[in-house]
Parts: C-alpha cells; sequence; structure tokens
C-alpha cells in the first residue's frame, strides 16, 4: 500500500518585542493571514522577548535556541522552525511582506507530512491535560523527532495575537519506524483567569502542539487543539 497523505498544518513563530517599531507590520500581515488560512492550515504564535512584559524565560530560551550566536533582532519569522526565517521585514512594504509570508506558506502546504498527530484536550477545573499521539505515516524510519507544544493567550493589544505564555518541554521520541506511534501527555503551567477576572468574559486558553527535528530544528507537523 502507498503512504497515507496527512496535510501539513503550517506552524509560523513570531518573535517581537513591545516597542519595536517594523513588528506591526509583521503582525498585520501574519495575523491577516492566519484569518485566511484557518488553524487546520496554518497556526500562528507571537513569543515576545527581552523583557517587554510579556516575554517568559522560555519564549527568550527557544529564541536563543534558533538563533544561537547569529544575527538576532525583531521581528523574526520562523516558519515550521528553521524551514524559512525571515529576519527583519521580508520586504520595504506591507503587500510586499505579505506575499512574501504567503509564498513560503504556500510552499509548505504542497509539502505532505510524514507525521498522522493527534491529541485533546481534558478541562479540570481551571486547567487543561493535553494527550495525544504521533504516527509514522511515511515509509522511512524518522529519527531526532520530539513532541512539544505552547499554551498563549489572547489580548486586546496588537502584538498580542495568541502570545505564549507557556512552551512545554521536548519529549524526545525514539525512532520511529514507518506505522509505529508514540504517545505523549502535557499538563500546561498556566491556568485560566477566574472570569470575576476579566469582565465575567470566558478567557481563551490557545493549545498547540507541534513535532519538531531536534538536530534541523524544523518543523514536521502542527496542531491547533480546538
Amino acid at each position: 500500500d502507498s503512504p497515507k497523505i496527512i496535510p501539513r498544518t503550517v506552524l509560523v513563530e513570531l518573535f517581537v518585542q513591545e516597542g519595536c517599531l517594523t513588528c506591526p507590520t509583521a503582525e498585520f500581515c501574519l495575523e491577516d493571514l492566519a484569518w485566511e488560512y484557518g488553524s487546520s492550515k496554518f497556526i500562528l504564535v507571537q513569543e515576545h522577548l527581552w523583557g517587554d512584559g510579556y516575554d517568559t524565560p522560555e519564549t527568550n530560551a527557544r529564541y536563543n535556541w534558533y538563533v544561537g550566536d547569529g544575527k538576532k533582532g525583531t521581528p523574526d519569522v520562523f516558519i515550521n522552525g528553521l524551514t524559512k526565517r525571515f529576519q527583519g521585514l521580508a520586504c520595504d512594504c506591507v503587500e510586499g511582506n505579505y506575499e512574501c509570508y504567503k509564498d513560503a506558506i504556500d510552499k509548505e502546504l504542497t509539502r505532505p507530512s510524514l507525521l498522522e498527530l493527534s491529541a485533546s484536550k481534558t478541562k479540570i477545573d481551571s486547567d487543561y491535560i493535553i494527550e495525544g499521539t504521533v504516527k509514522n505515516v511515511s515509509d522511512i524510519s524518522l529519527k531526532d523527532l520530539a513532541v512539544c507544544g505552547m499554551a498563549g493567550k489572547e489580548g486586546d493589544e496588537s502584538g498580542l495575537y495568541n502570545y505564549i505564555q507557556d512552551i512545554f518541554p521536548f519529549q524526545n521520541m525514539p525512532t520511529l519506524l514507518p506505522e509505529a506511534t508514540f504517545s505523549f501527555k502535557y499538563i500546561p503551567e498556566i491556568s485560566l483567569s477566574p472570569e470575576s477576572e476579566i469582565d465575567g468574559e470566558e478567557e481563551v486558553l490557545h493549545l498547540v502542539i507541534f513535532i519538531q527535528n531536534t538536530e534541523t530544528k524544523e518543523i514536521l507537523q502542527a496542531l491547533y487543539i480546538e
């Protein structure tokens, strides 16, 4: 039998800093694309940096893991990890940036996924438990893979679209043979706020799971948990 065809979901990480003059252009373009594609095709997460009040030790550590001693600065866009990076703005105008990001996302969407990723959440009081499985649907063995995830919140201001407040630790997977599966479980460290603290409105916690190659830092598949 031929391998099962699984559509790829693209994860875009936008690293920003409060007060960055060019970040709003990247934010505007990518947020627009997120609404256009929907979370089954494209997931956008915003990770704040360098003590701007919305960053966390994990978001700073993840940026350093990607960049190392290389050039740093915001905005910095990573499409499926290190598959494609736009350091700074891709073009000088809003329309040009939009098209650059869209072309890169479309290119990733044409690549079928080697993995089938499924997960669900269970709410207990103000906390969630995430459980899921990863299956190798290709005809080759896959190594150096790990499950990871993020939990983000939604703010009213620009730059606070699904801004990440918790990054889950990597769960390293053994070499995954064709048709083999791997199970995982996470309990995010952030909780939902009581309704009384947010004007009676129910707070939304955005939960994302993804599979990343820890050597190449490419993200092979992602899932937004509804």
